[in-house]
């Protein structure tokens, strides 16, 4: 996607956005429902050109009004809250495309092994990347989401959703000395207590790290796909 259509792409989420509180608040009218569905079709066709996994289920103003009863969101503040999270990381990181700022190294390549049964990991994928580029960035929690990442793809893989990365990792099959090195990567970040596991010991972390395990969460979710996939 290039800039030009990021920031068209954002336009119509916007609108989508500003439909749904109108809808929800005490600013509906008759023609929202039909231009929404108009919208939404474009979007979700969009998002998916561009690899994106798309984080609006509500086809329609009136299921999202339903949804808004069915999860007690019974303030205007709530409902407005719920609509601007939903599209949140996404806006992000098209707003960085739209400004033309430059994707880490082989991010394009592992999204587009992140199709089929392991789409959703796109969403915890992204999340992993705008914490660095945010401001202001979260450099331990993009660390956490991109070796995540990794144990989510083994995860779905393996069929194992309860399992961890050092035990899937074991299952795997994979290259003796690439497993040792995810492992590694993985008991590095658990050993910075604050990263994985909520610690309070101030960490040297920038963003140097993190670029690093983002890159590195990418070459490995490319490599286990592929290895476990046979391609």
């Amino acid at each position: 996607m290039d800039h030009k259509k990021a920031k068209e792409v954002t336009t119509k989420i916007e609108e989508l956005q500003s439909l749904m509180i109108a809808y929800v608040t005490e600013e509906r009218s008759d023609e929202q429902p039909l231009r929404y569905r108009e919208i939404y079709d474009d979007v979700y066709f969009e998002l998916e050109d561009a690899q994106y996994e798309n984080p609006n289920p509500h086809k329609s103003l009136e299921v999202f009004w339903s949804y808004c009863g069915l999860k007690d969101m019974g303030t205007y503040a709530s409902r407005r809250a719920y609509v601007r999270e939903l599209y949140a990381d996404i806006l992000l990181d098209l707003k960085r495309i739209a400004r033309n700022s430059s994707d880490p190294k082989h991010w394009k390549k592992a999204n587009k092994v992140l199709r089929d049964e392991l789409s959703p990991i796109r969403t915890q994928w992204l999340k992993a990347k705008n914490f660095i580029y945010s401001s202001p960035p979260d450099f331990e929690n993009s660390i956490k989401e991109s070796i995540n990442s990794i144990e989510s793809c083994l995860m779905v893989l393996l069929g194992k959703p309860n399992g961890t990365l050092g035990k899937l990792i074991k299952e795997a099959s994979l290259d003796t000395d690439i497993a040792k090195l995810i492992s590694q990567a993985y008991g590095l970040t658990s050993n910075k207590d604050f990263v994985r596991h909520g610690g309070v010991e101030n960490q040297d972390i920038n963003k140097h790290e993190a670029e690093y395990f983002l890159e590195f969460a990418a070459i490995s979710i490319i490599y286990i796909r592929n290895r476990l996939k046979n391609e």
